[in-house]
């Protein structure tokens, strides 16, 4: 049967089935969530029924009811920022009468999210996920009073980035921002252009995120392109329950280059960023609204950045059943637009002739969902998404471009028993562009996805595939399909083991396919011949959660081992003209460790994290024999962060080093002469802050040494900046 008939019919069989348990009689769970230390109720506690979809949050006293729940015995979970999670084990529902739990949730600094959702694109216990998956909660990002998304990710294990190029354990290196091996989602939505699949990070509402999860595995089978290196996804908050406005501004400094003759302005660049937001509840829905205005001198001579950004959320809320959200952002952005630096004598100038290059455009993004309990045993979801970008470049080259992408998706999860689970799906996606340098040009997907979930005791066994074809310019492209097998064991409430392995694709973008142009010295010519890249992922790693030993009051450790195999590897290869072809290479290999660590201690007095990265990426031939080392990847990645909390006062001192590349495309190091030399990455930052009522102030200096470094070519980073951010909530 053809695979896409199949998935049809699973999903169809899934809703028939799920009348069966529709009606039945039904048991209740009610209480109240209240704060360890001062014994007050806790407003917008998440809970969660454990293998299920059911849930409900906390009203304002701490109150919260769960209904329609069938006789048996659950596991529920607590959970809510700043607070350790609570799991409550042999919770027993019977008929006619209520069951009544009330719960004690303890603070907690380091308390980052426990329960994800994009492992398996459901709820679940973090120990139980079959992937590494890391989690960022608003605390973190605040503390950093980050601008873009992307400037808190490149702190997060295993996790770094080049020229905004988003690079999970080495998978995608750099190719020119014509396309990822990491997919973004928003909201459980693709958030990739429709012409070279990359990301716009200021459609990235930073200040609204509840929290970004990072899978670092590969997720073809459940999300399909571009996930064979990792999925970030990042959740937006819903309105709290109190009403609230938020206004805040950023002012940053950069310092003058150390060396005088790179000086290329007399005064010192500036920053300015400024959000003036406002939430509430509106009966049983809830909405937020942020206009952002951002002006930035940079670093460097074409680093400079011009933006207005609007984001607004509506979620409705229609009873237990039903339930619907509608995200918007629309951006207007001016930029400069640069290549290389003028000369080693001048790495913070633009080449002669192209100082007035910038780009300028407009996007809009639009995403919704909406899900349907149908009963306790089935739930339908779905979602929808619409981008359009229009840019027009101006200065030596000028050119335009004009695209939009729409996606589709339905998926239908059923619990068969306590033990036994379904999730099937169907996406759609067009794309269409019309541009200078890439020409006019349509694509279109068409995917089905099935996940079987199989608890055994301590053991959860879940296997699932994915189906996808693709094509462009209305002729068959390519077809894949994509199965993975995971394995996790939950030996004890604080341990959990998973080893896992699955298949992987992703399509080449159109760019990647029908470039042709030339800016400074780099010309990139099309090859519409590009197939899609596949890779085989495997994965053996552990986290272990515990809280409350002596001193430690929260301890979190996370290891893996992997391994990915790639054929028909896409990356850009200069020629002996240094004329630039995206091509399949042979095949490639990455293979590493990752090892992190989290704890806070002596009352939420000090928290640190940690984690080291190490990869061996090469290119290899079909038989695996080792060709050269592949471009643009660090082998080496550090972090570390340290922070105290005293006396309303919160200082924090950041680490972050990456080995030297030991491989690039265009300029290879000559050692005779020094040029075009590399070196290791060192960067420092460190702030504090202080919460005084409504207001949060906070002063931060990014890269304190002022250390000089270059990841692309020729392209000098990070500048010192001294910043200051003062915030107020009312």
């Amino acid at each position: 049967m053809n695979p896409l008939r199949l998935g049809q019919c699973l999903f169809l069989l899934l809703i028939f089935l799920s009348a069966s348990g529709f009606g039945q009689s039904a048991g209740s769970v009610t209480g109240r969530v209240i704060d360890g230390r001062s014994g007050e109720g806790l407003p917008g506690v998440n809970i969660q029924i454990q293998g299920s979809s059911f849930g409900t949050t906390t009203d304002l006293e701490g109150y919260y009811k769960l209904e329609g729940l069938s006789p048996g015995e659950y596991t529920i979970s607590f959970s809510m920022m700043g607070y350790a999670p609570l799991n409550e084990r042999g919770v027993a529902v019977i008929l006619d009468a209520p069951t009544q739990l009330s719960v004690q949730l303890k603070s907690n600094v380091l308390a980052s999210p426990q329960v994800v959702v994009t492992s398996s694109r459901k709820e679940q216990d973090i120990l139980e996920s079959p992937f590494s998956v890391s989690a960022i909660g608003p605390r973190e990002i605040q503390a950093k009073a980050v601008v873009s998304m992307i400037d808190i990710l490149s702190y997060e294990s295993g996790v770094s980035t080049i020229k905004g190029q988003l690079n999970i354990r080495g998978t995608s290196g750099y190719t020119m921002g014509a396309g990822t091996r990491s997919l973004l989602l928003l909201d459980g939505i693709p958030m990739l252009g429709s012409a070279a699949g990359n990301v716009t990070w200021a459609t990235i509402p930073t200040s609204e995120v509840d929290r970004v999860e990072i899978v670092k595995s590969g997720g073809s089978a459940l999300y399909g392109s571009s996930a064979m290196g990792g999925v970030v996804n990042i959740i937006t908050r819903n309105a709290p329950v109190q009403p609230e406005t938020r206004i805040s501004t950023k002012l940053g400094v950069y310092s003058h280059p150390r060396v005088d003759e790179w000086r290329w302005r007399e005064d010192r660049g500036l920053l300015y960023n400024t959000e003036i937001s406002h939430s509430r509840r509106i009966g049983n829905h809830s909405a937020w609204l942020r206009v952002q205005k951002r002006s930035d001198d940079g670093f460097m001579e074409l680093n400079w950045e011009e933006a207005i950004n609007i984001s607004a959320k509506l979620k409705l809320n229609f009873g237990n059943a039903h339930s619907a959200a509608v995200f918007m952002n629309v951006l207007d952005d001016k930029s400069g637009l640069t290549s290389i630096w003028e000369s080693p004598a001048n790495p913070f100038s633009a080449p002669k002739g192209s100082k007035n290059d910038g780009t300028q455009g407009q996007k809009i993004v639009l995403n919704g969902h909406y899900n349907y309990v149908y009963s306790q045993d089935l739930v339908i979801k779905t979602k929808g998404s619409a981008y359009w970008n229009e840019w027009t470049n101006f200065g030596v080259d000028p050119n335009y471009s004009n695209e939009n992408r729409f996606y589709e998706e339905v998926q239908a999860s059923k619990s068969w028993t306590t033990n036994l689970t379904t999730l099937v799906g169907l996406t759609m996606q067009q794309n269409k562009v019309n541009a200078e340098i890439f020409g006019a040009h349509t694509s279109s997907s068409l995917a089905t996805f099935l996940l079987i979930e199989k608890r055994l005791h301590q053991f959860t066994l879940s296997a699932g595939s994915r189906w996808e074809a693709y094509q462009v310019d209305g002729k068959r492209q390519d077809e894949v399909v994509t199965p993975q097998l995971a394995l996790n064991w939950k030996p004890s409430p604080w341990l959990g083991l998973r080893i896992s392995t699955g298949k992987g694709f992703r399509v080449p973008t159109v760019a990647e396919m029908f470039t042709s142009a030339r800016r400074s010295i780099f010309t990139v010519e099309p090859n519409p011949d590009l197939i899609s890249e596949t890779s085989i992922n495997r994965e053996f790693g552990l986290t272990l959660l515990a809280g409350q030993i002596g001193v430690v009051d929260l301890f979190k450790l996370d290891a893996a081992i992997f391994h990915n195999r790639f054929e028909r590897f896409i990356e850009p290869i200069p020629d002996e003209n240094a004329v630039i072809h995206f091509q399949n290479i042979a095949d490639a290999r990455i293979m590493g460790l990752e090892i992190g660590l989290g704890l806070s201690a002596f009352n939420n007095l000090i928290d640190y994290k940690s984690a080291l990265t190490v990869i061996d990426p090469m290119e290899t031939d079909s038989k695996g024999e080792i060709l050269d080392t592949l471009s643009y990847r660090h082998r080496y990645h550090w972090i570390s962060t340290m922070g105290i909390h005293y006396w309303g006062m919160d200082a924090s001192i950041e680490y972050r080093y990456l080995s030297r590349m030991e491989s690039v495309e265009l300029f290879q190091e000559k050692p005779l002469t020094g040029a075009d030399a590399r070196v290791p990455i060192h960067v420092w930052n460190v702030g504090i802050g202080r919460s005084m009522g409504d207001w949060h102030l906070l002063v931060r200096v990014e890269n304190v040494f002022q250390y000089y470094y270059t990841q692309l070519e020729r392209n000098i980073e990070e500048e010192r900046i001294a910043t200051f951010t003062v915030e107020r909530r009312f």
